[in-house]
Protein backbone atom coordinates (compact mmCIF):
# COMPACT_ATOMS: atom_id res chain seq x y z
CA UNK A 1 0.00 0.00 0.00
CA UNK A 2 1.15 3.23 -0.81
CA UNK A 3 1.94 5.87 1.84
CA UNK A 4 -0.43 8.87 2.27
CA UNK A 5 0.55 11.93 0.52
CA UNK A 6 -1.71 14.08 2.69
CA UNK A 7 0.55 17.25 4.29
CA UNK A 8 1.07 16.66 8.07
CA UNK A 9 -0.30 18.76 10.38
CA UNK A 10 2.09 21.31 11.70
CA UNK A 11 1.86 23.83 14.97
CA UNK A 12 4.22 25.16 17.37
CA UNK A 13 6.04 24.04 20.81
CA UNK A 14 6.83 26.06 23.19
CA UNK A 15 10.91 25.66 24.23
CA UNK A 16 10.41 24.79 28.06
CA UNK A 17 14.43 24.20 28.19
CA UNK A 18 16.43 27.14 26.51
CA UNK A 19 19.91 24.69 26.76
CA UNK A 20 18.52 22.61 24.07
CA UNK A 21 18.55 25.70 22.04
CA UNK A 22 21.55 25.83 19.65
CA UNK A 23 23.30 28.93 17.38
CA UNK A 24 21.20 28.13 13.45
CA UNK A 25 18.20 27.19 15.48
CA UNK A 26 15.05 28.73 13.47
CA UNK A 27 12.76 29.97 16.52
CA UNK A 28 9.63 32.88 17.15
CA UNK A 29 10.38 34.99 20.45
CA UNK A 30 7.58 36.07 22.12
CA UNK A 31 8.32 38.93 23.75
CA UNK A 32 6.19 39.68 26.90
CA UNK A 33 4.01 37.04 25.43
CA UNK A 34 2.58 39.33 22.77
CA UNK A 35 5.24 40.42 20.44
CA UNK A 36 6.89 37.69 17.43
CA UNK A 37 10.12 38.24 16.87
CA UNK A 38 11.64 35.24 14.64
CA UNK A 39 14.82 34.37 13.21
CA UNK A 40 17.92 32.46 13.84
CA UNK A 41 19.74 31.60 17.56
CA UNK A 42 22.95 33.91 17.17
CA UNK A 43 24.49 32.61 20.41
CA UNK A 44 23.20 31.90 24.23
CA UNK A 45 24.26 31.30 27.30
CA UNK A 46 25.57 28.34 28.66
CA UNK A 47 23.00 28.11 31.58
CA UNK A 48 20.21 28.77 28.58
CA UNK A 49 18.79 32.48 30.51
CA UNK A 50 19.55 34.65 27.53
CA UNK A 51 20.10 34.18 23.60
CA UNK A 52 20.99 36.62 20.69
CA UNK A 53 18.66 35.98 17.99
CA UNK A 54 19.45 37.35 14.17
CA UNK A 55 15.83 38.20 13.44
CA UNK A 56 14.80 37.39 10.24
CA UNK A 57 12.99 40.87 9.02
CA UNK A 58 16.04 42.33 8.80
CA UNK A 59 16.26 43.74 12.41
CA UNK A 60 19.72 42.91 13.26
CA UNK A 61 21.00 40.78 16.39
CA UNK A 62 18.46 41.29 19.16
CA UNK A 63 19.10 39.96 22.80
CA UNK A 64 16.50 38.33 25.15
CA UNK A 65 15.70 37.21 28.56
CA UNK A 66 14.18 34.27 30.64
CA UNK A 67 13.72 36.26 33.25
CA UNK A 68 11.51 38.76 31.47
CA UNK A 69 9.08 36.09 30.74
CA UNK A 70 9.85 35.90 26.64
CA UNK A 71 8.74 32.81 25.07
CA UNK A 72 10.50 30.57 22.69
CA UNK A 73 8.81 28.29 20.00
CA UNK A 74 9.49 26.26 17.43
CA UNK A 75 7.99 24.88 14.01
CA UNK A 76 6.93 20.81 15.15
CA UNK A 77 6.69 18.87 12.10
Amino acid sequence: MAGSTAPRPTGTTVVADWTALMPGDFVTVLESYTVPHSGWIDDLTEDGNIIWLLRASGGGRRMFFRENGDTITVEAP
